[in-house]
């Protein structure tokens, strides 16, 4: 009999790399430790080596064949749930594309209008996460594509698809702030409060890099979303840091202002990343050239 590798397996071998252990992977799965644990020996059987470790004091740990086995499950994950959606809801396709708070909300509703009155038949979902996750995301094949904001000089993945648009980082505050008005320089925003929407974006490491040796750094809290940035900067004395389309109404209505500084702010790109070039007529390949035509609108030029 064909011995073949199952979704169970996969899930199972997924949970506890990602969960860190059997029992947090039975938690996170919904079924009791020895279901996970009899799925592992099963796999084992099939693999005809070990596929966890033990070491002492510490829950079980991938061996390395299951580590190498780690990607592959991931994607057959994908394929089975792509195929459940489609098996569901016949000739509806799916389109899964990951983003950020700030595109989500400034950026993308136009395209995506455009695109579900050119494809009505072709169901869009949208997952908000990191930047780093959300290409780790596509590379397993979880997402079809995301669009993110990264670091200009981060060097493209050689393994995906990845095209890259200028933006700008902005440093705003309220009108009254001691600081609207005049040119600031990095000794400016030292020991001062900077509020970011996340505390584990893109942006964190880029003004860390940006007032580097200006003795005492600036504190970088989290607002937890863009509105809570422009808030918080409205309330207090602090200093918003979010990218240009994100606070377009604001400055152009004066409710928020954006410093000027006398260096330049870290260079930022947006990045739309696939793991492969889009089949030509498909509708991924339309959703992105709407995607692109927008933010070319937008007086956008590509940059690589």
């Amino acid at each position: 009999m064909t011995k073949d590798l199952e979704v169970r397996h996969c899930r199972a071998l997924v949970a506890v790399h990602d969960k860190g252990g059997v029992g947090a992977a039975a938690r996170a799965l919904g079924v009791a430790q020895s279901t996970v644990s009899e799925t592992l020996l099963s796999l084992e059987r099939l693999l005809g080596t070990a596929v966890t470790l033990r070491r002492t004091g510490r829950e079980a740990v991938l061996s390395a064949v299951a580590e190498a086995l780690l990607p592959h499950a991931r994607a057959l994950i994908a394929a089975s749930e792509a195929g459940l959606a489609a098996a569901m809801h016949p000739g509806k396709a799916v389109i899964r594309l990951g983003t950020v708070e700030s595109i989500s909300s400034f950026l993308l509703p136009g395209p995506l209008g455009d695109f579900r009155l050119s494809w009505p038949e072709v169901e869009l979902r949208i997952a908000i996460g990191l930047c780093e996750d959300l290409r780790k995301r596509v590379a397993r094949s979880e997402l079809d594509m995301a669009l993110t904001i990264e670091g200009a000089d981060r060097a493209p993945d050689r393994q995906m698809v990845e095209t890259f648009w200028p933006a700008r980082l902005r440093l705003i505050v309220a009108p009254r702030h001691p600081l609207a008005g005049r040119v600031v320089g990095r000794h400016d925003v030292a020991a001062r409060t900077c509020l970011l929407a996340d505390p584990e974006g893109a942006f964190n490491d880029l003004v860390t890099a940006w007032v580097d040796n200006v003795g005492r750094p600036p504190r970088l809290e989290s607002a937890g979303s863009i509105d809570g940035v422009k808030r918080g900067v409205l309330q207090s004395d602090a200093i918003g840091i979010l990218p240009d389309y994100a606070v377009a109404q604001e400055l152009a209505t004066g409710s928020l202002i954006a410093l000027e500084t006398d260096a330049p702010l870290p260079p930022t790109a947006l990045c739309l990343t696939t793991l492969a070039a889009p089949s030509s007529a498909s509708s991924l390949e339309s959703l992105i050239d709407k995607i692109r035509a927008s933010l070319d609108w937008s007086d956008m030029t590509v940059a690589g």
